[in-house]
């Protein structure tokens, strides 16, 4: 009889956790992109004594944001390989093969990211209808996203796993039969 658990480390990653995951890391890097520069501002103003008005900082406040953002995705996936929003929901960032993707591919995939929301998000369309699941950003940087939870198998509802026993019991009684 087949284990009731089922091991989905190394599968190419679904859509639902993936935008889930993209959505948490948004947030973190939204909240540290705004605490990092609130304390920007508290020391120029405190300090340094420089008093800069905010209609004269939107571009440069625009610009920090979208390097912050590339750094926020290209380190943390270059050093651990993956996001803190991969890492909570058990995915992992890996080249093609399954190989560790290497610090410029991670560059390249964190610069190509916008060009996947462009044209309304096709370029992430990919990963509902592609068969490995990859966003133009992982076709441009030969990267794949994966789950890794790592040695340990993911427990199914105990519903859905005493039905897939019934199942995997019932499989040799209709080959026999049949």
């Amino acid at each position: 009889m087949r284990s009731s658990r089922q091991d989905v480390s190394g599968n190419y990653a679904g859509a639902v956790t993936r935008v889930l995951a993209h959505w948490v890391d948004l947030a973190i890097a939204g909240i540290l992109f705004v605490v990092g520069t609130a304390a920007i501002d508290y020391v120029l103003r405190t300090i340094v004594g420089v008093d800069a008005e905010a209609k004269d900082l939107g571009r440069w406040y625009a610009l920090a944001g979208a390097i912050w953002l590339f750094l926020y995705w290209w380190i943390t996936v270059a050093v651990a390989g993956k996001t803190p929003g991969k890492a909570l929901l058990g995915l992992r960032v890996v080249g093609r093969q399954g190989d560790v993707l290497p610090s410029l591919r991670c560059a390249v995939r964190a610069a190509s990211l916008p060009l996947s929301y462009l044209l309304f998000g096709l370029g992430f369309l990919g990963i509902i209808v592609g068969r490995e699941r990859r966003a133009l950003h992982d076709t441009i940087a030969g990267s794949a996203v994966i789950y890794d939870w790592g040695p340990r198998t993911a427990e199914l509802p105990m519903p859905i796993s005493a039905y897939l026993a019934r199942k995997a019991a019932e499989e040799p009684r209709q080959a026999a039969d049949g």
